[in-house]
């Protein structure tokens, strides 16, 4: 039996996130971010390899149009009745605070990006972004900032 080689996992530095709108937040200057748009996680990959290797300094930032709530059942209860996944161009979440942190933290470790720019489907979404999933994220060493006015 081979043994099985050593392997580190390192990630590309911390999580970084934006949240889009009109109060949004957004993680650093366009020119050190590269954002993608991918409808899987694959075909995230893929893109951020590419970018990747065409700008070896910036980060990559998947967008993930977002529909939560406190209950996942809620969300799409309410996603279904907008009908606001039509508007979906990249990756799409409907679920809970909790559960989308868990994915950016997810898609961080893969190393599939290095952090998302969330762009909320739903009014009040923006809030729960910032007062629940941001919170959480920002335990975990996310870097975020202000976009200026």
């Amino acid at each position: 039996m081979s043994a099985l080689p050593d392997v580190d996992i390192a990630t590309n530095g911390p999580v970084r996130v934006g949240i889009t709108g009109e109060d949004g937040w957004w993680p650093h200057q366009p020119r050190d971010v590269v954002r993608v748009q991918a409808p899987d996680l694959r075909r995230v990959a893929a893109a951020t390899a590419a970018v990747r290797e065409a700008q070896p300094r910036v980060s990559v930032l998947v967008d993930i149009y977002v529909a939560i709530a406190g209950d996942a059942h809620i969300a799409r209860t309410v996603l279904a009745a907008t009908g606001g996944a039509g508007a979906a161009q990249s990756l799409l979440y409907v679920g809970t605070p909790t559960g989308l942190a868990g994915l950016i933290t997810d898609i961080h470790a893969l190393g599939l990006a290095d952090g998302a720019v969330l762009i909320p489907l739903l009014p009040g979404v923006g809030e729960l972004i910032a007062g629940e999933v941001m919170p959480a994220l920002r335990s975990l060493g996310a870097v975020w900032e202000r976009r200026p006015a």
